[in-house]
C-alpha cells in the first residue's frame, strides 16, 4: 500500500501524492477516522475522514452528516491541493492551508474548512526530510492561481507574514 507523504517546503518537506485520476480509477482505502470538522466560523461537529488512493492521487473525504467535503493532494506536474464542496462539484485549487500541530488541526482557505486529523499530521511529521518540522507548531502554505505553492511559513514567521500582508 502506498502511503501519502505530506506537506512541502522546497526539498526539505515533500507534500505527496499523485496526479489527477481518471474517472474509472481504482479506489483503495488507506484509513478511516472519526473526528471533528469545522465549516467557517461554525462550531466543531462530528465528521468521518476517509483517506483514499484514487488512481495516482490521495483524496480525503470528510463526511459531515449527509454532506461530503473532499480535498486531494496531487504532485504532477507540481505539488498542489484541490478541494470541492460536494461530490460531483468541480475540483478547484486551494488558496492556502494551515497546520496547527499542537491541536492536530489542518485548515483550508482562510479557515473555511478545518479538520482535526492526527493521523494525517503524524504522517506529515514522520515523512518530513531532515529537521524541517522538528519542534514546529505551525506551518502555512499559500498557493498561486495555478495551485502551485507560492509561500511557505513556520511558527512566528506565519504570524509575521499575515501582519505584513495586512490580515
Amino acid at each position: 500500500m502506498k502511503r501519502s507523504v505530506v506537506l512541502l517546503l522546497g526539498s526539505a518537506l515533500g507534500l505527496a501524492l499523485a496526479a489527477s485520476s481518471p474517472a474509472r480509477a481504482e479506489t483503495q482505502l488507506i484509513y478511516s477516522l472519526d473526528t471533528t470538522c469545522t465549516i467557517g466560523r461554525g462550531q466543531p461537529q462530528p465528521c468521518q475522514v476517509e483517506a483514499l488512493e484514487v488512481g495516482d492521487a490521495t483524496e480525503y473525504r470528510h463526511r459531515l452528516g449527509a454532506r461530503t467535503i473532499s480535498y486531494r493532494i496531487l504532485e504532477d506536474p507540481y505539488v498542489r491541493i484541490e478541494g470541492r464542496r460536494a461530490s460531483g462539484d468541480p475540483w478547484s485549487s486551494v488558496r492556502n492551508a494551515w497546520i496547527n500541530f499542537s491541536a492536530n488541526e489542518l485548515c483550508f482557505n482562510d479557515r473555511a474548512f478545518c479538520v482535526v486529523n492526527p493521523t494525517f499530521l503524524a504522517d506529515v511529521k514522520a515523512d518530513a526530510e531532515g529537521p524541517a518540522l522538528e519542534d514546529r507548531q505551525t506551518v502555512g502554505l499559500a498557493f498561486g492561481p495555478s495551485g502551485r505553492v507560492d509561500i511557505a511559513c513556520f511558527d512566528d514567521g506565519c504570524r509575521r507574514l499575515l501582519e505584513a500582508i495586512g490580515r
